[in-house]
């Protein structure tokens, strides 16, 4: 099996609420890393207005807000056209309203239809990828608490849902040394639609994670005082 060297983790984005400097960076860590590999921790979109919560309504209805987040993926596409991506909360939203009203699976579209995405990005719950270094699974959030989840589960792990969290700790055994990451996110946070966040003390941490040889490292989007990107790596 080929073991990916160079692996690109993307954080939730939330399409279309995601952070407005989210393409150029995602260029800059592309022409920095040439990642061979690309995995979409989840939440690629958002579907605000089909959540099972209570709409801001002054957001976007359904409709528009996908066709919205559609344009803004097509650059990702364009950059990644091959991607692993996790089933995640708010990516599923549409299968999961569809499964609360009885619609059979058979009958409703797939991941790749909806988001008009290219037939390299694959769907699945969760996956393990093999690096030099070892064995890495992948799964959107399971558990905040760090280092948890690479103890339960006996090898590296990385997360992403935890906007909050951007952070790296090492387990060593007699046997190995692992790791269990948090990647952190992309999302917008002054949008509306993120307003359920406003209360929480802990602001997102806006940044993405590589994977270089099997050694994880958290990159950071550098903000200004505007909230915008620094435009360097």
């Amino acid at each position: 099996m080929k073991k990916a060297k160079s692996l690109l983790v993307l954080s939730d984005m939330h399409h279309p609420y995601s952070h407005p400097d989210t393409v150029p960076f995602l260029k800059a860590v592309k022409a920095k890393y040439k990642p061979d590999t690309v995995v979409c921790i989840g939440d690629e979109a958002d579907f605000h207005d089909a959540s099972f919560h209570d709409s801001d309504p002054d957001l976007d209805s359904a409709g528009v807000e996908l066709e919205k987040a559609i344009k803004g993926l097509k650059p990702i596409y364009k950059l990644f056209p091959k991607v692993t991506v996790i089933e995640s909360n708010h990516g599923s939203m549409v299968l999961r309203k569809a499964l609360v009203g009885k619609i059979p699976r058979k009958a409703i579209k797939s991941y790749n239809d909806v988001l008009d995405a290219p037939k390299g990005w694959k769907w699945v719950f969760d996956t393990i990828i093999q690096t030099p270094l070892g064995p890495v699974y992948f799964c959107h959030g399971k558990s905040g608490a760090a280092g948890r989840l690479a103890s339960q589960y006996g090898m590296s792990c990385v997360q992403g849902h935890f906007h909050e969290r951007a952070q790296i700790m090492y387990i060593s055994t007699p046997e190995k040394l692992m790791f269990d990451a948090h990647t952190g996110c992309l999302a917008n946070d002054k949008s509306l639609a993120l307003g359920y966040n406003k209360i929480n003390p802990k602001r997102p941490i806006i940044s993405i994670l590589v994977i270089i040889n099997g050694i994880p490292h958290i990159v950071p989007m550098v903000l200004n005082s505007n909230g915008r990107w620094i435009k360097s790596l």
